[in-house]
């Protein structure tokens, strides 16, 4: 399946013209796809969105990262310093 498209260089558009651009081709094209409205099509976008937002964020809060340097070594590079 072969879509055409229109081109347009990245220096007339900015960031939040082509996050709406995709969007908007997002939502044609699960409009075509699944034969749903505009509106219905725009739901189903919004609940997988959510759903991999929720992911991300529980993803990023659970990590703990643990220091690349101990106290002992940060005071000790400090002390060189004064």
């Amino acid at each position: 399946m072969f879509t055409k498209i229109n081109p347009a260089t990245d220096s007339q558009l900015s960031n939040e013209d082509v996050a709406n651009l995709m969007v908007n081709e997002a939502l044609n094209n699960i409009s075509k796809l699944t034969g749903l409205n505009q509106e219905q099509a725009f739901a189903l976008l919004l609940s997988q969105v959510s759903r991999q937002t929720e992911q991300v964020s529980l993803e990023s809060t659970s990590k703990v990262h643990s220091p690349l340097l101990e106290v002992d070594e940060t005071q000790f590079i400090a002390s060189l310093f004064n």
